[in-house]
C-alpha cells in the first residue's frame, strides 16, 4: 500500500504538480506558425491574382467561429501610468506600449492596437474568420419585436412638462440671486465694521489726545 496524503488519499508517484506535454505544445505552436505563415504567402498570392498553395498537413482544421461583436468593452487607458511584466517569447518583452497576449506583439500606440485587434491576423489566431452570420428573416422580424417594445416602453412614460420645468427653473434662479444679494449684504456689514473701528482714533486726533503708545521726542 502507498503513502497517503493529508487528506487521506494515496499519494501519486507523478508528485503534486501538473504535468504538461511539452513536445505536444511545442509541435502545436509550430504547426501555427506553419499555418500563418500560408495564409500571408496564399493572401499575397490572390492578390497577385495567383492560386493559393495547398496545406502541407492533412490533418482538417478546426471549424472556425463567425466575427461576432465584442462583449466586453476596451478600455486602452486602464493601463495608463502603470507597468506590467509580460512573458513575452520574442522582442516584445523589452518594448513599451499597447501588448496582445494572444498574438505576443506589442505595438507602439492606441490606434495601432485597435486596427490589431480587429484585424485578421488576431481573429485568426482565435479562430474566427471575417465573415458575420446572415440573419434570417426571421431574426429581423424578432429584432423589430423587440425595438418596438423598447420604443412602446418609452411612450408610457410621464410626458415632459415645459411649464413645471420653467417653473422650476425660475425657482433657482430665485435661489441664486438671493444668495448672491445676502454675499453682498455680508460685504457691505463687513466694510462698515471696519469703517467704524477707524472712526475714534480720528476722533481723538482731532480733539488732540494721543495714544497710549511710545512716541517719540
Amino acid at each position: 500500500m502507498g503513502q497517503m496524503n493529508a487528506y487521506g488519499g494515496e499519494k501519486s508517484s507523478e508528485g503534486f504538480r501538473r504535468q504538461w506535454d511539452t513536445a505536444a505544445y511545442v509541435q502545436k505552436a509550430r504547426d501555427r506558425e506553419q499555418q500563418l505563415k500560408l495564409d500571408e504567402e496564399n493572401e499575397e498570392r490572390r492578390h497577385k491574382g495567383l492560386k493559393p498553395r495547398p496545406a502541407k498537413n492533412t490533418v482538417p482544421k478546426e471549424p472556425r467561429e463567425l466575427l461576432e461583436a465584442r462583449k466586453d468593452a476596451v478600455r486602452l487607458d486602464k493601463m495608463v501610468g502603470k507597468s506590467q511584466i509580460v512573458q513575452a517569447s520574442s522582442a516584445a518583452a523589452g518594448q513599451p506600449g499597447f501588448y496582445c497576449k494572444e498574438c505576443d506583439i506589442t505595438v507602439k500606440d492606441s490606434l495601432s492596437y485597435l486596427d490589431h485587434i480587429n484585424g485578421k491576423k488576431h481573429q485568426r489566431i482565435l479562430n474566427r474568420i471575417m465573415k458575420v452570420q446572415v440573419e434570417t428573416v426571421d431574426d429581423v422580424i424578432a429584432k423589430l419585436a423587440s425595438l418596438r417594445a423598447i420604443k412602446r416602453r418609452q411612450m408610457d412614460k410621464p410626458d415632459y412638462d415645459f411649464y413645471e420645468q420653467v417653473k422650476l427653473q425660475q425657482q433657482l434662479d430665485a435661489e441664486k440671486k438671493l444668495k448672491r444679494k445676502e454675499a453682498k449684504k455680508k460685504q457691505r456689514e463687513a466694510k462698515k465694521s471696519v469703517v467704524a473701528s477707524d472712526q475714534p482714533d480720528e476722533m481723538a486726533a482731532m480733539l488732540g489726545f494721543s495714544s497710549f503708545g511710545s512716541s517719540k521726542k
